[in-house]
């Protein structure tokens, strides 16, 4: 109980971190296990927990409604599935992640994870569709005025 306990301080403070810290090999083999764990009905709980959270921020809190009792759910589920993920699928890699590289490299390996974890959202096909919407007021004129006149470099190589 005193190791969990510690583990949990420890990734509960991530967020304190600097963001700049580089992925080295440890925080990869973590980010791939909890990945290789995850499966679609946790990635399902990922997405509810992101989308919740963002629906926190000022500019877009109008336009989602979700309960207190719906958020303490969502978070409960997702916060038992992360310690699943911790504790019993990963818990050789966070080990090591933060033995060898530290909490910087626990928490790239996390936010890699949840990055793939909700990327899949973007694949369903009412939210490309949703997505594919925005093309009708971008005014193609004025991104085409942004193409070089000589082309583009070969294999998208060039100076910079």
């Amino acid at each position: 109980m005193r190791r969990l306990s510690l583990l949990l301080f420890v990734l509960g403070s991530l967020s304190m971190w600097p963001a700049f810290a580089r992925a080295g090999s440890y925080a990869d083999a973590l980010s791939q296990c909890l990945i290789r764990a995850t499966t679609p009905a946790d990635r399902k709980i990922v997405t509810r927990w992101a989308f919740a959270t963002l629906a926190l921020d000022p500019d877009v809190a109008s336009m989602a409604t979700i309960t207190p009792a719906q958020r303490a759910a969502i978070n409960q589920r997702a916060g038992v599935l992360v310690t699943d993920l911790l504790t019993r699928s990963c818990s050789q890699p966070v080990q090591q992640a933060l033995m060898f590289e530290g909490p910087s490299a626990a928490q790239a390996a996390f936010e890699a994870w949840a990055r793939w974890a909700i990327a899949g959202i973007a694949e369903q096909p009412q939210v490309m569709q949703g997505a594919a919407a925005l093309l009708q007021y971008v005014d193609l004129g004025k991104l085409m005025s942004l193409i070089p006149l000589q082309g583009f470099p070969p294999n998208g190589s060039g100076a910079r």
